[in-house]
């Protein structure tokens, strides 16, 4: 392989994102061995990289593009948990099995390793062990960030951290220029903000209309004022009124209007 995807270590805020690449995780004799054991697999647009249930036989890490991590409820009803860009790490196994879906949202490279070769290396390598640790404690911190959005932000604030997260990724961020080229379509979107379609519409028109964002196209975003983004996702302090978001609505206002 050319090159390592980075493994991206964000403060719990998600307010800094300081990259660390994998060859500052592991030795080189790690590095070599991983490269001898590890394949390559090329995704298209909606394949599956391993669904619900699976043997979980391969750790996965993303080289390039988007996987959409995502888990169905007992009624068929579809909830997107994460989205994986280059340099996450995805496909830890729960007593063998995965219990998440994961497929590409656009076309993706991802690095496949084995994981009871994994293991056997982690055995051998206590601090190898500890980096993973790390990860994990990382994405279970996100994971508790992401209740947080979803159970005291509304869906602008939603959105806004949203946005966010991705003009964070070189990938999809021109900085210089201010363009963020969104990789999910209108569905993925409302999947992980836990919305319909018709109110993360309503969503971007408001952003655009407070002079936040400027819709290009359906994917192209041009950030017009990060700092009210950033202001916005924080939300007034309690016993304030903001100027920006809107006022909090509960589930049942969410899908019925």
């Amino acid at each position: 392989m050319d090159g390592w995807p980075e493994i991206r270590a964000r403060s719990f805020e998600g307010t800094a994102d300081q990259p660390r690449t994998i060859a500052n995780l592991l030795s080189r004799k790690e590095q070599e061995q991983i490269r001898r054991i590890s394949s390559v697999l090329d995704c298209s647009r909606g394949d599956i990289v391993f669904a619900e249930g699976d043997e979980a036989r391969f750790v996965h890490f993303v080289d390039g593009g988007v996987i959409r991590i995502s888990r169905c409820a007992d009624n068929g009803q579809r909830q997107i948990l994460a989205f994986r860009v280059p340099g996450d790490l995805f496909g830890l196994p729960d007593a063998g099995r995965y219990v998440n879906s994961a497929e590409a949202v656009c076309a993706a490279r991802i690095y496949r390793l084995a994981w009871h070769r994994m293991q056997q290396m982690m055995r051998e390598d206590p601090q190898l062990q500890l980096n993973l640790l790390m990860k994990v404690v990382y994405d279970f911190r996100q994971a508790q960030a992401r209740i947080m959005t979803l159970g005291q932000q509304n869906t602008c604030q939603r959105l806004a951290s949203f946005l966010l997260d991705f003009a964070r990724v070189p990938e999809f961020f021109d900085e210089k220029r201010a363009l963020l080229n969104l990789p999910v379509n209108r569905f993925d979107l409302a999947d992980y903000l836990g919305t319909a379609p018709e109110s993360a519409a309503r969503a971007f028109a408001r952003l655009e209309s407070q002079g936040l964002i400027r819709r290009i196209t359906s994917r192209t975003i041009e950030i017009l004022d990060i700092a009210g983004l950033q202001l916005l996702q924080r939300g007034p302090r309690r016993g304030h009124s903001g100027g920006i978001a809107e006022e909090k609505r509960s589930p049942l206002q969410e899908q019925f209007g």
